[in-house]
C-alpha cells in the first residue's frame, strides 16, 4: 500500500497555512530553543525565553483564529475547527505556565536547557493528537509528545529516583505505543480505514464485525487506558510522579492527562459507543468497571499516603475514574463534550498549581515531600499556603472553586445520560477524597512546625505559575458563565 493512500498528499494553500501558525510557532520554537540553550553562560535564559515568546506568539494566534472556518488538512487527517483549536489553545497555555514553572526549577534541579525545547517539541505532538481523527497519525502524534516526555522525566540526572522513573516510563510507555499501534493496524485490516469518523460509518452499516477488529479495539483501549493511568493500568503513576522533576510531574498531570484523555473521548465516541452493534457492549461495560474501580482504588489508596507528591498521584488516578464517567455523558442522545472538557481545563489548572507551590519548597534531588515537612507552612507563608489550599479545594470540588463546576457540570450530565450508579460511585469516592486534601490543609496552618520542616526556596518562576493557576480557578469557580458558554459554544 502506498502512503499516498493513507496520507492523501495535497499541497497546502494560503488558509491552511495560516490555520497552522500556532503549530509552527510552538514547533520552530522548539527548533530554537535547542539552539540558543546551546550558550554557555546564558543557554538556560536564552531557552526559556525563545520558549515564552514562541508559546506566547501560538497562544495569540490561536485565540485570532478560534473562530476561523473549518480546514482539513492531508484529507482530512488534520481537522482544524472551532473545537481543535480551542483544546490546542488550552493545551498552548498550559505549556506556558509549564515552561514558567521550569524556568528557577530548571537550575535548581541541574536540568538542561534543552528542557524547554522539550516542553515545545511535547505541546506540538499534543496539538497534533488533538487535531486528528486518523489513528495511525494520532499513533505519530503521541510519539512526538512520549518521546519528549520520556528525557524529561529521566532529566534529573543527579537523582536515581528520576533515572528509575524515566526507565520506568518509557518501556511501559513503550509497550503501550506498541499495542495502540498493533491494534490499530488490526482495526484496518478488518474494517478497511484508519479514519475514525469513517470506520463509524462502516460499523454503523455492519450487524457484526469480523472478531480482528475486537482484538485490535481491545489493544488500543488497553494503550489509552494506559496513557491516562486508569486502574488496572496505573502502576507507573506513582513511581514516575515521584521520580520525576516537580516541574515536569505538574506538566504530565495537566497537558499529557488533557490530550490523551481527548485523543480516547475522540476514539470511543467513534469506535466503541455504537449502540447498532451489541458486541460492543462488553467494551462499554468494561470501561464502567474501570471507571468505578480508578474512583475506589485512586481514593481509598491516597488516604494512606504521607507524601505530597505520592497522595496527588494517586488523585489523579482517582481523577481518571471521573473522566472515564464523563465518556457516557458525552456518549448519551443529548450528550456533549463540553461537561468533559471544562473538567479537564480546571483540573489541570489545579494540578499546575499545586506542583507549583510544592517545587518551592523541596530541597534538590528530593523525592517528595512528606507531610510533616509541610506542618506550620501556612502560617509562616500564608499567601502560598493560601493558594494551595485553593488548589487543593478545587480538585476536591468544594463551591467557589472551578474544581466544583468541573465536576457539577460532568457529574450532572452523567445522571441526565442515565448513568445514576456510577455517578453515586462518583459523589461517595469524591466525598473520600474530601479527607486527604484536607488533611493537607490541616498539617499547613494547624500542626506545629517540626525539627525537618520545609524551607521555602525561591523561585520567580513556579511562584508566577501558581499565583496565575490560583486566580484562574477563582475566577472561573466564582464566575463560570462566560466560558462555559464558550465551550458549549464550540463543542456543537
Amino acid at each position: 500500500m502506498e502512503i499516498n493512500s493513507i496520507f492523501p498528499l495535497t499541497s497546502l494553500g494560503v488558509l491552511e497555512l495560516f490555520q497552522l501558525l500556532p503549530l509552527f510557532s510552538v514547533s520552530f520554537g522548539a527548533l530554537f530553543a535547542l539552539i540558543l540553550g546551546t550558550h554557555k553562560e546564558k543557554g538556560h535564559g536564552f531557552a526559556f525565553l525563545t520558549s515564552f515568546i514562541f508559546l506566547l506568539s501560538g497562544l495569540l494566534q490561536s485565540i485570532t483564529n478560534i473562530n476561523a472556518i473549518d480546514v482539513n488538512i492531508l484529507g482530512g487527517t488534520l481537522v482544524l475547527n472551532p473545537f481543535t483549536r480551542t483544546l490546542s489553545l488550552m493545551i498552548i497555555l498550559f505549556a506556558l505556565i509549564g515552561v514558567v514553572l521550569t524556568y528557577g526549577q530548571d537550575k535548581k534541579e541541574g536540568l538542561l536547557s534543552e528542557i524547554y525545547a522539550l516542553i515545545l517539541f511535547a505541546t506540538a505532538g499534543m496539538i497534533l493528537m488533538v487535531s486528528t481523527t486518523h489513528l495511525l497519525f494520532m499513533f505519530i502524534a503521541l510519539e512526538i509528545m512520549s518521546l519528549s516526555i520520556y528525557v524529561m522525566v529521566a532529566m534529573r540526572r543527579t537523582s536515581r529516583f528520576s533515572a528509575e522513573a524515566g526507565l520506568k516510563y518509557f518501556i511501559l510507555g513503550g509497550l503501550a505505543s506498541a499495542m495502540l499501534l498493533y491494534g490499530s493496524s488490526l482495526i484496518f485490516g478488518s474494517l478497511g480505514s484508519f479514519e475514525l469518523l469513517s470506520l463509524n460509518k462502516i460499523l454503523i452499516g455492519l450487524k457484526q464485525p469480523s472478531p480482528i477488529f475486537f482484538v485490535g479495539l481491545g489493544l488500543v483501549v488497553a494503550a489509552m487506558l494506559f496513557k491516562i493511568g486508569a486502574f488496572p493500568f496505573h502502576g507507573w503513576v506513582p513511581d514516575v510522579y515521584q521520580g520525576a522533576s516537580t516541574n515536569v510531574t505538574g506538566f504530565m498531570g495537566a497537558a499529557v492527562k488533557f490530550t490523551a484523555f481527548m485523543a480516547f473521548a475522540r476514539i470511543a465516541q467513534n469506535i466503541i459507543f455504537v449502540d447498532s452493534i451489541p458486541a460492543l457492549k462488553w467494551f462499554q461495560n468494561f470501561i464502567w468497571f474501570v471507571a468505578a474501580a480508578t474512583m475506589i482504588f485512586g481514593n481509598f489508596v491516597a488516604i494512606a499516603q504521607t507524601e505530597l507528591k505520592r497522595m496527588l498521584s494517586f488523585s489523579t488516578i482517582a481523577h481518571s475514574g471521573y473522566l472515564l464517567l464523563g465518556l457516557y455523558a458525552i456518549n448519551s442522545k443529548d450528550g456533549s463534550v463540553s461537561s468533559l472538557v471544562l473538567y479537564l481545563f480546571f483540573y489541570a489548572l489545579a494540578n499546575l498549581g499545586a506542583f507549583a507551590i510544592i517545587s518551592l519548597f523541596e530541597e534538590k534531588n528530593q523525592k517528595d515531600l512528606h507531610l510533616e515537612q509541610i506542618a506550620g507552612l501556612g502560617m509562616k507563608h500564608p499567601f502560598l499556603g493560601l493558594m494551595l489550599t485553593v488548589f487543593l479545594l478545587s480538585m476536591a470540588g468544594i463551591p467557589l472553586t472551578s474544581g466544583f463546576i468541573g465536576k457539577y457540570g460532568l457529574f450532572s450530565s452523567a445522571v441526565t445520560a442515565g448513568e445514576v450508579p456510577l455517578v453515586i460511585i462518583a459523589v461517595l469516592t469524591s466525598v473520600v477524597s474530601v479527607f486527604y486534601y484536607l488533611r493537607v490543609i490541616v498539617y499547613l496552618f494547624m500542626k506545629e512546625s517540626g525539627q525537618e520542616v520545609a524551607k521555602y526556596q525561591a523561585m520567580r518562576g513556579a511562584s508566577i505559575a501558581a499565583f496565575v493557576s490560583a486566580a484562574a480557578t477563582i475566577q472561573f469557580g466564582v464566575f463560570p458563565k462566560a466560558i462555559i458558554h464558550f465551550v458549549k459554544m464550540i463543542t456543537r
